[in-house]
Parts: structure tokens; sequence; C-alpha cells
């Protein structure tokens, strides 16, 4: 990620901490109770999370585990993990500042490595995946959940200008296709996948950016939004709903494991 990339992503979640903490309904707890289930974390594991914003899978996690250990880039959300935590009372958990692309901590030190609704931030997300294996222990698994973007070209760019209308710090969701090709290309074996539809309220996704009906680029979003609705052109499968707009996120859903010699010292 370039530098000017990560001071906009720094930016980007220092102004909206509250209201992503607030508003992520991502995070709700059903949704956090499935993607702890998946994790399938065990006793004796280690655990790493980068890019772990508020700490919500951390700290849902944790009474699970071992340890572990929450990284971001924000110090502000830094701020909002530690305060969860305590709130929480959960003593098996820490919280630090890192960069995903560099990740400060040795080769193969843990068992479950995860990095969550981050890669559409990233511009080079193979250098983060290859920080992931590389601390992955060597029957270690990765974790990897992000929105998925249409595989239509006409789609995926309107989706992902919108997405970034309404947050600066978005790159580029990627393709299923696109995800299942790097997994191949760094010899990562699927262990589970699932595709999930997130349905959301438009007017919730835009708070948890910070946005209120009166800001401009809360309008230029919801324009833009509204002139893809025909033929669902942006592939959000948007409607209509009073005042509000529902919208679906498909994500995906990948727990990893290496299958082929060398796959995982490779940076």
């Amino acid at each position: 990620m370039s530098k000017k990339q990560k001071e906009t992503v720094r930016r980007q979640f220092t102004k909206t901490a509250d209201a992503f903490a607030k508003f992520a309904v991502r995070d709700s707890a059903p949704v956090l109770a499935e993607k702890v289930e998946f994790a399938k974390g065990q006793p004796h594991e280690l655990v790493l999370d980068i890019a772990c914003g508020p700490g919500a899978f951390v700290l849902a996690l944790a009474p699970r585990v071992k340890f572990a250990v929450g990284l971001d880039l924000t110090p502000e959300m830094l701020r909002q993990a530690r305060q969860f935590q305590a709130e929480k009372q959960v003593a098996n958990a820490a919280f630090a500042g890192a960069d995903a692309e560099q990740v400060p901590f040795a080769d193969a030190s843990f068992d479950l490595v995860s990095c969550q609704h981050a890669f559409h931030h990233l511009t080079r997300p193979e250098l983060v995946l290859g920080e992931m294996m590389r601390v992955m222990k060597p029957e270690g698994r990765l974790l990897i959940l992000d929105p998925l973007a249409p595989e239509s070209e006409a789609k995926f760019e309107l989706y992902n200008s919108i997405e970034r209308l309404r947050d600066p710090s978005h790159t580029a969701s990627l393709r299923l296709t696109t995800y299942l090709s790097l997994f191949e290309q760094r010899g990562l074996e699927i262990l589970r996948q699932s595709l999930r539809r997130r349905p959301r309220s438009f007017n919730q996704w835009m708070r948890r950016a910070g946005l209120e009906p009166r800001h401009k680029r809360y309008l230029e979003t919801r324009t833009a939004l509204e002139e893809s609705l025909p033929g669902d052109k942006a592939g959000f499968s948007a409607r209509l709903e009073g005042d509000d707009i529902q919208i679906v996120h498909n994500e995906g859903m990948f727990l990893l494991g290496g299958s082929l010699p060398g796959v995982l010292s490779h940076k």
C-alpha cells in the first residue's frame, strides 16, 4: 500500500471510528457468532487478526482460544478496541498498531491469521496475503472475509465507483474469481468457503462511514446508487424502501491452509 493510501485509510477511520464501531451492522451478534464458528478456533491456539478495527472479532473469539492479538493501522480504532476489551473484561487479548504489509511477528507464530473487510482498502492485497502466510504456522489456517464485487466488468467498475464515493479509502472490492486465482497462485487450499448475501440499510451503511443525509458525499453516493437501480447496474441488488434503500453486499468467507511445499515462507 502506498504511503498516500495508508494516510487516506488512517484519516478515514480516525474520522469515522466512533460511527463505525456503533453502526457496523456486519458485526451484529448473529453475524459475529457466525464468523467465530466459521473460524473454528481451538483452546490451544494463538490468533492474529490483521486490520482488526474496533476489535469485535478478536474479543468474540478470545474465549475460545489461548490468546488473540489484533493489529490495526489507526490509533483511534485501537482505542475503541481496548475500550470494548475493558468493558467485556477479556484478559487473553491484546491490540497493537501495525502496518498489514509489515506484520511485527516472527515467521510461523500463529495458528490462525485473519483479515476481515480490509482487502478492499489495499492497493496490493497479495503483499498482505504474503505476510499472513509468513506468520502462519505450518499447520495453521488463514481466514479472509471481504465483500465480493460483481464479475461483470461494467458492474464491477460502477460498484467500486459507488464504494469510493462513500469511502475515499476504498480501493477495489475483488471478484470471487480473483480471490480463487490468488489463492491458487499462492498454493493455498480452501478448507472451507461460504458465500453470503448480507442485506443492509443504505442509511446505516452511510452512518458507519460518518455520513448523514445532509452531507455532500451522502447525496452523491445515493444519487449514483439510485441511478443504478434499473437493471441493477452496480450489482447491489438495491431497492427503495421508504426514505431508505435496501442493498446487498455479497461476502466471501474463506478458511485456507497451505498445500504446496515452501508456500509458507513465500513473502
